[in-house]
């Protein structure tokens, strides 16, 4: 069973890869496409995770360009 896509910004399903607009994949126009571009240019997307102190990484003298030489 092959299912549909459906643009994420609009929510109108895109077109199928046969097809000519399938150059907008996943959107299903240009426009969709350049309305993403822009959500993400403003930083309106992130990843939201909480920061656990047990997982940050220790700075090394190699890490650090001041200790570095």
């Amino acid at each position: 069973m092959i299912r549909t896509l459906t643009c994420p910004i609009c929510q109108k399903e895109a077109p199928p890869a046969s097809e000519a607009e399938a150059r907008w994949l996943p959107f299903c126009s240009e426009r969709c496409r350049n309305v993403d571009l822009y959500r993400w240019s403003e930083g309106r997307y992130a990843i939201v995770e909480p920061l656990i102190p047990s997982e940050d990484a220790e700075v090394g003298p190699m890490d650090d360009p001041e200790l570095a030489d």
